[in-house]
Formats: structure tokens, C-alpha cells, sequence
């Protein structure tokens, strides 16, 4: 391999690094929002501040899908398959929590949401 190639595949690893922390951090920072609305559950103005963090939690995981489909995340075929069926389900644990609001229910997105997130940072690590 000579020089040009070693630094072009340098120069992807850390772009596919780069992209897989960005996702760890966004759910990460999601996580934490929703732990926030979950510890204030009867505390008013819960309805709107869970509204806001359901729809900004969907966004990164649809951000997900489409950094799949795209190619940012460059995982193999099962991962990639795996973290697709894992947006999807994220999806509809967040549908489950704009339908029926319940602390339970935001428990299960928060730990989805949390372990995919440690997950991502171990992927980096190893690639």
C-alpha cells in the first residue's frame, strides 16, 4: 500500500469515527434529556417538554436510518441490519410514548436509547 492509500484510508476511518460518535453523542445527549423529563414527571409544563424531546429523540434516530442508508455508518451487513431494526423500534417506542405518556414507558426508550449509544462508542473503538 503505498502512501496515498495509506492516508486516504486514514482519512476514512476517522470520517467513519467521526460519524459514529456524532451518533453516540446525539443519543447520549437525547438519553439525558428524556431521564430529565422522566425524574419531573408530575412537575406542569411535563406534556410540552416531553413533546419537544420525543421529536428531537425521533430526529436522531431517523438521522440514524439516514446515515445508513447513506453509507456514513459503515458497519457490516448485520450491524447495519441490526441498527436499522433498532430505529425502527425506537420509533415505535416513541409513538408508545406520545400515545400513552408514562414514566414505564419512557424508561424503555431511555434504555434503548442509552445502550445504543454505549454501543456506538464501542464500535468506534474497535474499528
Amino acid at each position: 500500500m503505498n502512501s496515498e492509500q495509506q492516508i486516504r484510508q486514514a482519512r476514512y476511518r476517522i470520517h467513519r469515527a467521526g460519524a459514529m460518535m456524532g451518533k453516540a453523542a446525539q443519543l447520549d445527549a437525547i438519553a439525558a434529556q428524556l431521564m430529565a423529563v422522566q425524574r419531573q414527571w408530575n412537575d406542569p409544563g411535563r406534556e410540552a417538554q416531553l413533546a419537544a424531546v420525543l421529536a428531537t429523540s425521533r430526529a436522531v434516530w431517523h438521522g440514524i436510518q439516514i446515515a445508513l442508508a447513506e453509507g456514513a455508518l459503515v458497519f457490516p451487513l448485520e450491524v447495519r441490519q441490526n441498527l436499522l431494526i433498532l430505529s425502527v423500534y425506537a420509533d415505535s417506542k416513541i409513538s408508545a410514548c406520545e400515545l400513552a405518556p408514562s414514566a414505564d414507558t419512557l424508561g424503555s426508550l431511555i434504555a434503548l436509547t442509552h445502550t445504543l449509544a454505549g454501543s456506538l462508542k464501542e464500535w468506534r473503538e474497535a474499528a
